[in-house]
This record gives C-alpha cells, sequence and structure tokens, in this order.
C-alpha cells in the first residue's frame, strides 16, 4: 500500500480531507494531512506564512511518513507541492495535481490565476493587507457547487483567512529530477476554469489524467470516486 500527503488549498485547512482520508485508510493506504503554517488548527500569523513555510510542512509530513510519499495537491496546494518537491524530490513517490495550479520554475500562483478567464473566484475575494478572504454568499456557489446545500454550508462555515505573500512568491528551480506527475481535473469547476487546468497539465507534459465531472471539492462531492481514482493513481506511480 502506498503512504499519501493531502495538501488542501486556500482558505481550506486538512478538514476538508477528512472523508477521502478515511476511505483511503480504509484500502489499506497511510494518510498524512497537515494543516498548512496559517490554516485549521496552526496559529502562524499571516503576515509570517510564506511559500517556504508551505513546502516545509509537506516536506515534514512526507519524512514523517518514513518512506517516500505521493503528495496530492489540491488548488493552491499544487503550488505548494511543487515547491516542495523541487526542494527535495526524493521525498515523494508521485505528486496528483487535484485541480491544481501546476507552476513551472519562476512562475507564482498569481502568473497563472490571471490567465483563468472562466474562473469566477477573483470577484468573489476580499483583499486585505496580510490575507484575503471569500464572501460567504458565493463561496457556496464557487467552490462546492456540486454539493448539497448542507454539506455547502458546512464547509463554508469553516473557511479560513488566506495568507497573501504565497500566491505572489515563485517557485523554485528544481534540485534534481522530478518525480513522476499525474493530474485530476474538474469538469465543473469554478474556481479554476477547466480550461486551464488542462493548459498547465498540457504544458508541464503530464499524460496520467483523470477527470471527475464535478465542482472544484470532489473531497466533498464525490469522495469515494476521488478515493477511487487516488487509489488507482498510487498504482501507477508504483508500477
Amino acid at each position: 500500500m502506498s503512504t499519501f500527503v493531502l495538501v488542501h488549498g486556500a482558505w481550506h485547512g486538512a478538514w476538508c480531507w477528512e472523508r477521502v482520508a478515511a476511505l483511503l485508510r480504509e484500502t489499506g493506504h497511510r494518510v498524512f494531512a497537515p494543516d498548512l503554517p496559517g490554516h485549521g488548527a496552526d496559529a502562524t500569523p499571516a503576515w509570517r506564512v510564506t511559500l517556504g513555510r508551505y513546502a516545509r510542512r509537506v516536506r515534514e509530513a512526507a519524512r514523517e511518513s518514513g518512506g517516500r510519499a505521493i503528495a496530492v495537491g489540491h488548488s493552491m496546494g499544487g503550488v505548494v507541492i511543487t515547491q516542495a518537491a523541487a526542494q527535495e524530490p526524493s521525498l515523494f513517490a508521485g505528486l496528483v495535481y487535484l485541480c491544481a495550479f501546476v507552476p513551472e520554475p519562476g512562475e507564482s500562483l498569481m502568473t497563472l490565476a490571471r490567465q483563468d478567464r472562466d474562473a469566477k473566484l477573483r470577484d468573489a475575494m476580499v483583499n486585505g493587507i496580510t490575507h484575503s478572504t471569500v464572501m460567504p454568499g458565493r463561496a457556496a456557489d464557487i467552490f462546492y457547487g456540486a454539493c448539497s446545500a448542507d454539506a455547502a454550508s458546512a464547509a463554508v462555515a469553516r473557511l479560513g483567512p488566506q495568507p497573501s505573500l504565497p500566491a505572489f512568491q515563485r517557485v523554485a528551480k528544481p534540485r534534481g529530477p522530478q518525480p513522476p506527475r499525474a493530474y485530476i481535473e474538474c469538469t465543473d469547476d469554478r474556481a479554476i476554469g477547466v480550461a486551464l487546468q488542462r493548459q498547465m497539465r498540457e504544458r508541464a507534459g503530464i499524460t496520467r489524467v483523470a477527470t471527475l465531472a464535478t465542482d472544484h471539492s470532489p473531497f466533498f462531492s464525490t469522495p469515494e470516486a476521488l478515493a477511487k481514482e487516488l487509489g488507482e493513481l498510487a498504482a501507477f506511480f508504483e508500477g
């Protein structure tokens, strides 16, 4: 069985992986789902949060796993796992981008987000000096459009502030050969348009692709299907 490190995206925390983590463990996999600095139960002040701190947390989780892990990055988490693997590729057996940003060296999240003509997220953000939030009245539609009303409301209530600096910091040049990569696209995504998802993974040369006909949050809307795809990707990386 494989070891997964599940990396959440902006405004979220490790809580978003609860159902998928349970499903993966039921099939024998080991799962680590850390709160990134400044998210969830981690109380790091927003002004101290950097992309480097995010990547360090992921590398620490991979080391804690005791072996080479499969890092799954959702949304912003794609930038984080890219940075972590660029700095210490030997920690990772593979990288999975779940409707996530796929930056090239020298690019930032904002470099890519500004290219997205389909996303509805930009107009729903409230930007402060050190962090941003998403308008509660817009978040359910943008993040959880395929979820039940109760599930969407519960998730919106748990969203937290997103530290601003990591979105503008550039991904480092890799220090060695990079792990194999795969992409899971979500065709009804309103946070990262599927056209940009496909553009990024094609540019990166990612040929192992799975498609889920759901929203930006398959860990809520289709957790069983997502866990199944991750299990199949684990076999792909091991093979």
